[in-house]
């Protein structure tokens, strides 16, 4: 039995027309018709009763469209198998803002192109990509660590069940400054300098991560924003400055921004995944965070 025809039979179940379904299902009512006719001979029994107002469902036909939404149930399960396939060999993942990051996204697509069309990727502050993956809205995170942060992030992380794994570690943090600005010209920037003048950086950043590395305090001249697009359209302006993991060669060409290496102390960051710990990576994950790694060691060191 054709299982196209047994959706036939459910349209008209629910439609109580055959007309009506014939119309839905784009065809003509004499051809629904006659596959009616021959479903109910190859069954050997009445399904419909046909009535002036429609169609009415015999006692038998009852019992058979049971069974056929069950057959529909299971049809659907079957073609899920490849859909669970594809879905298990995607990427979803949440990153701290880095050009470089979202470039080795983009770059490891072009490369492999196996569930591209699922592929999910977005940027945001640490604090809720940490909440991105506890909801199970994403499975990986992307994050920058540091002795300061995890000193807070790890009885959170046994709380709630997660793991970090270094994927590169004592990444140099520098001062992002444009090219028009005076501070362009440095070769280097002590740290203690930083806070003389007016900083930008991303809202919803933990004082410990930022405001107390530079040592200045929240009544500092300091502009927050919530993505990348806004947070170099304020360095570009020329007023602001902030500090930044090395930027890709791409941004630099776009934005027409330097990086300065820091003195006297400086600075450096761990980048990191972080998982639900019950959470096994595809094969695809550990191919991208092996790709990120690479990509990261060419930019950054």
């Amino acid at each position: 039995m054709n299982t196209l025809h047994l959706q036939y039979m459910l349209e008209v179940a629910r439609c109580r027309s055959i007309n009506q379904a014939a119309q839905n299902l784009i065809l003509s009512q004499p051809y629904l018709s006659s596959i009616i006719k021959k479903v109910e001979e190859d069954i050997g029994y009445q399904i419909f009763i046909r009535t002036s107002s429609g169609v009415k469902i015999t006692e038998e036909g009852m019992e058979f469209l049971e069974y056929v939404r069950q057959i529909d149930r299971q049809i659907e399960n079957i073609y899920a198998i490849k859909k669970k396939k594809e879905e298990k060999c995607n990427l979803s993942i949440a990153t701290v803002h880095s050009s470089v990051i979202l470039q080795s996204f983009l770059d490891f697509q072009n490369i492999d192109r196996r569930g591209n069309s699922q592929d999910f990727i977005v940027e945001n502050n640490q604090n809720d990509i940490i909440e991105q993956i506890i909801s199970g809205e994403v499975r990986l995170g992307i994050i920058q660590g540091s002795e300061i942060s995890d000193s807070y992030r790890n009885p959170y992380y046994q709380k709630y069940d997660l793991e970090s794994n270094i994927i590169l570690k004592n990444i140099p943090v520098k001062m992002i400054v444009y090219e028009g600005n005076p501070l362009s010209k440095r070769k280097s920037i002590y740290l203690s300098e930083i806070k003389n003048y007016p900083l930008v950086y991303y809202k919803n950043t933990r004082k410990e991560e930022f405001l107390d590395v530079i040592n200045v305090s929240e009544k500092h001249d300091i502009l927050y924003v919530s993505d990348r697009g806004s947070f170099f359209d304020a360095i570009r302006s020329g007023k602001y400055i902030s500090l930044t993991m090395e930027i890709s060669h791409q941004q630099k060409r776009y934005s027409g921004c330097r990086c300065i290496p820091i003195e006297s102390p400086k600075l450096s960051v761990d980048i990191l995944y972080i998982k639900q710990k019950q959470y096994h990576l595809n094969e695809r994950e550990k191919q991208f965070l092996q790709f990120l790694k690479e990509s990261m060691k060419r930019e950054m060191l």
